[in-house]
């Protein structure tokens, strides 16, 4: 399934401010752009709404700014490590190492047939953190002692290796939410509409069960789909033609 067909997409276009109202919605981007809608789903990660870098007109309703205050964010990283032959034992795709920074990896090449594997390892919050602070050759080969020390292989040695994270990226500002104390409906009340021209969508807007996961993003951007589709009239059904009889009153 192509969800991108059919869509007019326009790359390179940043969002400075999404002013809202009666007549609809205008989106402006930092070059000057100016696209305007009846409505707009914002989805928006959540760290760039907690720093404010795209201003709503007018400002969003103090319990929704409440909610993006509540909600934090969690640090993550995740390291990959790319072998010319499979690595793990067959039939596992999974290891968690109790204790070890990182403690979760899996083969992200399992069940595609390909003759080499790449590992993924996920270090979240303290630990990834920890990991951060280290410049990203050692962070890597940090990692990659924990999982030679898990295998029991040595010199087992990846023909790549890289560190991704997203504190830093301006467009995400953050990995995952994550919700504080006191913040259990903060994302029901960040999902709402906001006078039927915004609608939120993103994994801080889905069910806490499904919060911080790709499922739970791709889910909540059909819930805010929906939302809209219920504010458009029906359609109303073409009735066929019928040839209609015609009665002659007879002439006086």
């Amino acid at each position: 399934m192509k969800l991108a067909t059919g869509l007019d997409i326009r790359l390179g276009a940043v969002v400075e401010t999404l002013e809202w109202g009666p007549s609809g919605v205008k989106a402006t981007t930092t070059d000057g752009r100016v696209f305007q809608a009846d409505q707009a789903v914002v989805t928006l990660p959540l760290g760039v709404l907690k720093a404010g870098r795209v201003r709503f007109v007018p400002e969003l309703p103090e319990e929704k700014r409440r909610a993006i205050e509540q909600l934090g964010i969690t640090d993550a990283v995740k390291l990959f490590f790319h072998f010319e032959e499979p690595i793990f034992p067959k039939g596992i795709v999974e290891l968690y190492v109790p204790g070890a920074n990182p403690d979760e990896w899996w083969s992200s090449t399992a069940g595609h047939g390909v003759g080499v594997e790449i590992l993924t390892a996920l270090a979240t919050g303290d630990k990834a953190r920890e990991l951060l602070a280290l410049p990203e050759a050692e962070a890597l080969q940090s990692a990659l002692d924990t999982l030679r020390l898990a295998l029991g292989r040595p010199h087992l040695t990846p023909s790549k290796a890289r560190l991704a994270h997203w504190r830093d990226d301006p467009f995400t500002l953050g990995a995952y939410s994550k919700a504080s104390v006191g913040a259990s409906r903060a994302r029901s009340v960040l999902a709402q509409p906001v006078g039927h021209r915004l609608f939120f969508a993103g994994e801080h807007t889905a069910s806490n069960a499904w919060a911080a996961t790709v499922h739970g993003a791709y889910a909540s951007g059909r819930r805010a789909a929906q939302e809209i589709l219920a504010l458009k009239p029906p359609p109303r059904a073409i009735q066929p033609l019928r040839r209609a009889a015609q009665v002659m009153q007879p002439s006086p």
